[in-house]
Parts: structure tokens; C-alpha cells; sequence
């Protein structure tokens, strides 16, 4: 393909004409009532690393992707990285290079498609990144806080999955101990082997927390692949919505953290 016939298919596929579905950017009102039935009997309540603990919007996270894709040539706009948010790192860039338009731009700039050794030269370019990312965004989030503090004043278990490693996390994991915050377990991949919506950081949870039955686990996340993690281990999730975007299948959602009383 010519380098104009390539640009006339980028500008196609960012005008929208794409042979592919597309989801519907709009966000589900939560249910106060159901997210108070989904917390009632649970015994521990799951936070989320990335977008729920800590670097609520991803911001941080997303401008180390956007910074390693940009190193190839490719750009990719806000609503892009925001739709692909999930497990960082790897994953991530296998969810946004599954994105037609930004396959392409990558085709286009280095004439063939991305290959397995192609994100594996990405992913040790985004690792420091990654590192910088944690460095910036290492000030836990606010409501977070309150809402674990909450929970293990009523004597519920606290914990928090990440798909990251613990060395990529440092600057955040000192930020946690330095600002007390009353968790019970954290859980990196360090500790499971592989990332949402593989349900192994659950089931460490209730291994290490003592729960016999994982419905009593609840998860806290905003991205489908925590949904779907918690419904494969078979605990129960309350999806943290995010402006612009469809509400993951979980059992619940709410609006902030403030919610979870």
C-alpha cells in the first residue's frame, strides 16, 4: 500500500467507517441498592491497582503507553488508550494494537503488521516507563483510602490485586506503607501468573485472607477484565465507571469510592 493510500485508510478508520462494532460511549447510572446488596455478607473487598488505588483516570499509565507507541511511530488518542484500559503493561499493548485503526497506522509506518517480538522490544521500552509512571502517580488515591480505612473499621478485609511487578510498583508500595493504609493483602504478579480476566489473583486472595467461599470476595475495579476475573474465580465485582465509556457485566457499579460505605 502506497503512503497515500495508507493515510486515506487512517482517515477512514478515524472517521468511524469501520467494518467493526463499535461500542455505545455511555455510562450506566449506579444502583445504590444493588451495590449495598452486592457488599452485604462480604467478608473482604478487593481494590484494583491501576485507575481504583492509585493514577485514578490512568493518566499516568496511559502517557507511558502513549509515549512507547509514539517511539514506533504510532499515535493513539485519549478515547483509544481509555477503551483499553485493563491490565497494564503487555496486555495492554496486545488490547490496543487489536484496535483496527492503530494496527494499521503500524502497518503503515513499518510496512507489515506487529509481531510477538515487536511487543516484546515494546514492552522492555515501557518498563521503565511503567517505573516513572508509578513514580509520578504515587500518591494514593484519596477516596481509595477512605474506603479501606472505612471497611477495616467494620472489620472487613482489605486487599488489592495489580498484574504489575512488585519492582515496577517500588515508588507506590513506599507511598502505601508510609501512608498506613490498613490492607491485609496485595497481590502483584509476583504472586499470580497471569493478569485479568484470569481469576489467579483472586484465588490467592482467598488463600491468603482464609476465605472459604469466594462469593464472599467482592472486587472493585474499572475495567471489564476485573469483571470478568471476579465472575471466573466466583466472587462477585462493582464496577468504578468511567466517564465515556460502556459499564463493564458486574454484579454492581457505582460512581466514586465514596460509595462504598
Amino acid at each position: 500500500m502506497t503512503q497515500r493510500a495508507c493515510a486515506a485508510e487512517l482517515r477512514r478508520c478515524s472517521a468511524g467507517d469501520q467494518p467493526f462494532a463499535v461500542c455505545d460511549q455511555t455510562m450506566t447510572r449506579p444502583d445504590t441498592d444493588r451495590t449495598n446488596d452486592v457488599l452485604r455478607n462480604a467478608e473482604a473487598i478487593v481494590f484494583s491497582w491501576h485507575g481504583v488505588l492509585y493514577d485514578a483516570g490512568r493518566t499516568a499509565i496511559h502517557q507511558a503507553i502513549r509515549d512507547t507507541l509514539a517511539h514506533w511511530g504510532v499515535e493513539v488518542t485519549d478515547a483509544e488508550l481509555t477503551a483499553s484500559r485493563g491490565p497494564t503493561g503487555r496486555p495492554q499493548l496486545e488490547r490496543v494494537f487489536s484496535t483496527a485503526r492503530i494496527a494499521e497506522a503500524y502497518r503503515c509506518h513499518h510496512h507489515r503488521w506487529v509481531t510477538e517480538s515487536d511487543l516484546d522490544v515494546m514492552m522492555a521500552y515501557l518498563e521503565p516507563r511503567l517505573l516513572a509512571a508509578a513514580q509520578i502517580a504515587s500518591t494514593p488515591n484519596a477516596e481509595a483510602c477512605a474506603a479501606i480505612r472505612r471497611l477495616h473499621d467494620r472489620g472487613i478485609k482489605t486487599a488489592v490485586v495489580c498484574c504489575t511487578s512488585r519492582r515496577l510498583l517500588a515508588p507506590q508500595l513506599d507511598a502505601l506503607v508510609a501512608a498506613g493504609i490498613p490492607l491485609d493483602a496485595i497481590i502483584t504478579a509476583d504472586e499470580t501468573c497471569a493478569p485479568a480476566p484470569a481469576p489467579w489473583g483472586l484465588f490467592e486472595v482467598q488463600r491468603v485472607l482464609g476465605i472459604t467461599d469466594a462469593n464472599h470476595i467482592v472486587l472493585i475495579d474499572d475495567c471489564a477484565a476485573g469483571a470478568v476475573a471476579a465472575a471466573n474465580a466466583g466472587a462477585r465485582s462493582i464496577a468504578l465507571l468511567v466517564a465515556g465509556t460502556p459499564a463493564p457485566k458486574s454484579d454492581a457499579t457505582i460512581a466514586c469510592l465514596s460509595e462504598i460505605a
